[in-house]
């Protein structure tokens, strides 16, 4: 049986098909996780470059936006928070702005901040991304500069022992506990060992993402670890150069720190798991284009984690951190990995194309995330029923007028109200798989007016595509496009393959 048009588009069906593993999402409500570690505030200001500065050889970026995002441990609670969990977090903050918006920024995200320490003699930690773009060159948005404000001396007795109090408090309801030691970071060795021991007399797991160092024994006793391949590396001084040397280091650091699994994260090549007892496997990622790496270790560490306390198997676990570490990477910035990302991944490549069919407020989240990689937005509609030769050359024109091409179609109560009661021929539910299965479109999203006024206004497109018998006549959206600096293009007619016409055809042959 077909889902409804909304159910397919929404990406929240609950079971995944075969593939990757057989791995079903776990069911996260009431899943309560504890994170440990530095929390900082990630701003970034976003703009072009149009020209060098006179006074150095640097560009000039003219800024258009900035926002504020929750990041290192943070941005770890942000994707629980995604994914369906309960998180509350052990952390400092130093007594200032920056530190009273990081926790405003956390509880608006529904993240418990009660053992958040402010500390006054210490600044909020913050990391100022600037990125800009050459959009007269259609070169894509990349970063220019980072710039961090950051205390890395130790925290203070005082205020280790006001973060130590607060971890019998916090572990009292909590399913496990994930630990994101950023080198500087706020957890001492105390702090670790002790959320260690209290995890191990309840029996929950605790999963770290260590921090760079010769010597990791502070982990002694964790369940897990997830480091990359260069804190491997410097870790055991095995050189990671291949999966023989993969297998060794992990090995060594599940024997020599008594863990159950260690996860190291290898970037282009995916993930290595190993487990006590001997038990190895390889996955590696999916092909696709990177655009960003920021971010991607705490994606895996809160996937991970959060599988681990939902009871699944490690091998299950790591496949799906590492099918969200593909999908972060994809994104510019960190930016977090929700449900519908993970459903939309598990559907595997032979169910690809189902990913391009979005609700409206999905897409809207994807088109933003193209506009920040400078991506320019196309967008044309129509009830697109029996698709024929004349759509798809209309189609492959719009594609080649920018960088992606969103497909709007009519709902079948729209086609029926504009076509008459014998439309549409395939319900929406086909439509937009076929759109979806062609190469020249990204996205598909089904509107229910008669017009495309209101769509395009939610969309936003650059580049508006309309057949040329539409020259000279209202066209919808289109003063909405050309107000915001974006243009209206016409499309050849192809004579003789309407849709109309097919179907008269097509009649006029059946036998009465």
């Amino acid at each position: 049986m077909l889902m409804t048009a909304a159910r397919l588009a929404s990406g929240l069906d609950k079971t995944a098909p075969p593939g990757n593993f057989g791995i079903k999402l776990p069911e996260i409500e009431r899943l309560r996780i504890l994170v440990a570690g530095e929390i900082t505030l990630d701003r970034y200001s976003w703009g072009e470059v149009s020209r060098i500065s006179p006074e150095a050889p640097i560009p000039v970026l003219k800024v258009d936006r900035r926002e504020e995002r929750p990041g290192s441990a943070a941005f770890v609670m942000a994707n629980l928070r995604a994914l369906g969990a309960e998180v509350s977090t052990l952390s400092v903050v130093g007594a200032d702005p920056n530190g009273r918006r990081l926790r405003q920024i956390l509880r608006g995200l529904g993240v418990r901040t009660e053992s958040i320490v402010a500390d006054p003699t210490r600044p909020t930690a913050v990391k100022e991304r600037v990125l800009g773009s050459v959009q007269s060159a259609r070169r894509a948005t990349q970063q220019l500069l980072r710039v961090d404000l950051e205390n890395s001396s130790p925290l203070n007795p005082k205020i280790e022992r006001r973060m130590t109090g607060r971890i019998a408090f916090e572990l009292r309801s909590a399913d496990a506990v994930l630990v994101s030691d950023v080198d500087p970071g706020v957890l001492t060795p105390t702090i670790i060992r002790d959320l260690i021991a209290h995890c191990r007399k309840r029996g929950i797991p605790l999963i770290a993402d260590p921090r760079i160092s010769k010597d990791y024994s502070v982990y002694r006793g964790a369940t897990a670890l997830t480091p990359n391949r260069y804190e491997t590396e410097v870790a055991t001084g095995v050189p990671m150069t291949g999966e023989k040397a993969w297998r060794k280091a992990a090995l060594e650091l599940i024997n020599r720190l008594g863990l159950k699994a260690c996860l190291i994260t290898l970037d282009r090549d995916g993930v290595y798991l190993a487990e006590r007892g001997g038990a190895a496997m390889h996955i590696p990622t999916a092909p696709r284009a990177v655009y960003d790496v920021t971010g991607a270790g705490d994606v895996v560490l809160a996937v991970f984690g959060l599988c681990c306390a939902a009871g699944l198997r490690f091998s299950a676990a790591a496949a799906l951190s590492n099918l969200a570490a593909g999908v972060e990477v994809g994104r510019l910035g960190a930016e977090v990995v929700s449900r519908a990302d993970l459903m939309a991944a598990l559907e595997g490549s032979h169910r690809a194309f189902t990913r391009k069919i979005m609700a409206v407020e999905d897409l809207k989240q994807a088109l933003e995330r193209d506009r920040k990689a400078g991506r320019k937005i196309a967008f044309t509609n129509g009830c697109f029923d029996l698709l024929h030769s004349g759509h798809v050359e209309c189609l492959n024109l719009a594609r080649a007028q920018a960088d992606a091409l969103v497909v709007g179609i009519n709902s079948d109560r729209s086609v029926r109200a504009l076509k008459g009661s014998g439309r549409p021929v395939y319900p929406a539910t086909e439509r937009v798989r076929i759109l979806a299965a062609l190469e020249c479109v990204d996205y598909v999203v089904v509107f229910d007016d008669t017009r495309a006024e209101k769509i395009i206004h939610e969309i936003r497109p650059d580049v508006l595509i309309k057949g040329e018998d539409w020259r000279g006549k209202r066209i919808d959206g289109g003063a909405f496009v050309k107000s915001r600096g974006g243009r209206v293009v016409f499309a050849p007619i192809l004579h003789g393959h309407g849709t109309s016409a097919t179907i008269a055809r097509i009649r006029s042959s059946s036998p009465s």
